[in-house]
């Protein structure tokens, strides 16, 4: 890996919030490039993760058209209809769930757990003095991971298995030192951001 993990995964961020800030049109070119990179890479995972939140983008979609005020859909029937500009907009906020799914898949299928479980640890380690315990993040993080690539649990089954005594577990992370290269380029996602904020002000 040419990077550290943490700033591999700042980047990653930097991306993930790139994506978010673009206008419409931007947002579903990324989307629709997100998401054919990602099944390229890893199709199996990407499926998955999609098919997961499929009901979400429904919602999110019809949400929108229901509630947003507008052109109605249904002219004749003005008062149950869904407008043009509410799905429009459903569907650019459904967009940004599915860039933001296909960046998931692409950082689990190219960094292994144990380094996006580093990246986070050490990422973590900055807000310390705020109270955060960046192993309890690791452990946590470590669990979400094991869920996402598990097989999909039923209510009954998931109750089963969180009442069950669990064994206990040691979660091992190798330590890998911070080159000047990473701290660089940590530094850049982070002056970027601050620039674009800056500038959408």
């Amino acid at each position: 890996m040419v990077l550290h993990p943490a700033a591999m995964l700042t980047l990653w961020a930097g991306v993930a919030v790139f994506v978010q800030a673009l206008p419409p049109v931007g947002v579903w070119v990324a989307a629709l490039g997100l998401v054919a990179l990602a099944a390229a890479i890893d199709a199996t995972r990407t499926a998955k993760l999609v098919r997961r939140i499929r009901v979400l983008l429904v919602v999110i979609v019809l949400m929108f058209g229901f509630a947003t005020p507008g052109t109605a859909m249904l002219p004749v029937w003005t008062a149950a209809s869904p407008t043009w500009d509410g799905l429009a907009l459903g569907a650019t906020h459904a967009a940004r769930l599915l860039a933001m799914v296909s960046l998931v898949s692409i950082l689990l299928a190219r960094m292994p757990v144990a380094r996006l479980v580093l990246a986070l640890h050490v990422l973590a380690a900055a807000l310390r003095p705020l109270g955060v315990s960046p192993d309890r993040v690791a452990v946590r993080l470590s669990l979400v991971l094991a869920e996402l690539d598990g097989p999909k649990l039923q209510w009954r089954s998931w109750l089963e298995t969180v009442e069950a005594p669990g064994s206990a577990r040691a979660l091992t992370l190798d330590v890998m030192p911070m080159r000047w290269q990473d701290r660089s380029a940590m530094a850049a996602v982070i002056l970027a951001g601050v620039g674009v904020f800056w500038w959408r002000m």
